[in-house]
């Protein structure tokens, strides 16, 4: 690709407020590792003293401490929450505690303090000194939702800015998110109206949602590509499964426990689960923390009799434990009502483990013919597929069956986003 990039590192700059990364940090933490190594680009920042550019030199410093502060590349052995997740599997009182993580607003003061120590304080650039015909690139969302921080582009009509846009939940299912969570996703789409000249989405699901909320908004045409995601390098790596846990079956289901996840439907199949296997019920790992919109599925959490034992919760797992677990599980569970794309499906099918998702279009878009598709309102249908897959012959049956599954690699994927660039 050809020309000058300038690369949004607001999320990453951000990243102390969350001790491990989401799904859509590891997407931009992976953008950033890949245009930063490639190629010459600035990073850009918004600062005290207005929206500054950064050099590749200091940007990638930010991208290398965050990269740090997050432990990807953290032994599995070494997370103390992957030691107290297997302490729990095992029926083990845990041999460590886990701190309480302070709230956001402190981490991230910390986090900016330990990176000024570690990389040195910059005021950075004008915005005005970026190299003429540049491509600003976003795909972090959080300058699209405060729309002050983009004002400079209305002064530079000569970027190219290309954004990224994941899904559009918040708007067509405004049931399963905060009233603010509404806000901010329009004010993205209203800031692709008014400045994005191309645009990235993840599926075929995906852009169709947007360009319909795009259209309701009075947005015209942008150019637009549907590239499915890349496998993170991480679960291209084929670890071993962890043999103290080589005897104890269990599910996963990774994500923020929220309304659109889906939990309480796996909390209602595993009640089912129990009463009729009852000590021989295989576990359910949860991998993902809490939010203030579950009370009801808090409340089965800490106060059913029937589940204690057989629901373990862990949040706070580097990318390396993840990849531990998933490994491990006799399938990744993705109940959802509403995604985007689902990128732990293809993190599991890459690891060789099976994949019941909810059948949604975007899900069939990721895990193609190799994962099994149920409602997500169809409890019987779920409760089944998971008793097949508890049994060692079922669980066989399936993982066979993927050794045709073939990852799309980074290196693929960012040679069809940057011929879309250029082709911009």
């Amino acid at each position: 690709m050809t020309g000058f990039l300038a690369f949004d590192l607001a999320r990453l700059f951000v990243g102390p407020l969350t001790p491990v990364p989401r799904g859509i940090d590891r997407v931009e933490l992976a953008y950033a590792r890949h245009f930063f190594e490639q190629r010459d680009c600035a990073g850009i920042l918004p600062t005290p003293w207005g929206v500054r550019w950064f050099n590749r030199e200091r940007s990638l410093r930010l991208v290398n401490f965050i990269e740090g502060y997050w432990g990807e590349a953290k032994d599995t052995e070494a997370d103390p929450a992957y030691g107290v997740l297997k302490d729990k599997l095992l029926g083990r009182q845990p041999s460590v505690v886990l701190p309480n993580e302070p709230p956001g607003a402190f981490r991230l003061a910390g986090g900016i303090g330990r990176l000024i120590r570690q990389a040195g304080f910059s005021l950075g650039h004008r915005i005005a000194g970026l190299p003429a015909g540049a491509v600003y690139l976003n795909t972090g969302q959080i300058g699209l939702a405060v729309s002050k921080l983009l004002t400079w582009l209305a002064a530079r009509p000569d970027i190219k800015p290309v954004f990224m846009l994941h899904d559009a939940i918040p708007l067509e299912n405004p049931e399963f998110t905060a009233s603010f969570s509404s806000r901010a996703h329009r004010q993205m789409l209203v800031s692709t109206i008014r400045y994005a000249r191309g645009l990235i989405v993840t599926t075929e699901a995906a852009r169709t949602s947007i360009k319909r909320e795009l259209a309701r908004l009075g947005g015209a045409d942008i150019p637009t590509i549907a590239a499915p995601l890349p496998v993170p390098a991480a679960f291209l790596e084929r670890v071993p499964t962890d043999p103290e846990l080589d005897g104890v079956g269990y599910f996963v289901i990774c994500g923020a426990i929220e309304p659109r996840k889906n939990h309480r439907l796996l909390l209602n199949v595993w009640r089912d689960l129990i009463a009729h296997h009852g000590q021989h019920c295989p576990k359910l790992v949860i991998v993902g923390s809490r939010w203030r919109t579950t009370e009801d599925v808090v409340d089965l959490l800490e106060n059913c009799a029937a589940l204690k034992g057989s629901i373990v919760e862990v949040a706070g797992l580097s990318t390396p434990a993840l990849r531990q677990v998933i490994i491990g599980a006799r399938a990744l569970l993705m109940p959802s009502f509403a995604e985007g794309f689902g990128l732990p499906i293809i993190e599991a099918l890459a690891l060789g483990t099976p994949v019941v998702a909810s059948d949604l279009d975007s899900h069939r878009e990721a895990g193609g013919g190799f994962a099994t598709y149920v409602s997500p309102h169809d409890q019987a249908g779920w409760l089944a597929a998971i008793q097949s897959l508890a049994s060692a012959a079922g669980f066989h049956s399936v993982r066979d069956e993927l050794i045709g599954y073939r990852p799309q690699t980074s290196a693929e994927y960012f040679h069809r986003i940057e011929q879309f660039i250029e082709a911009l």
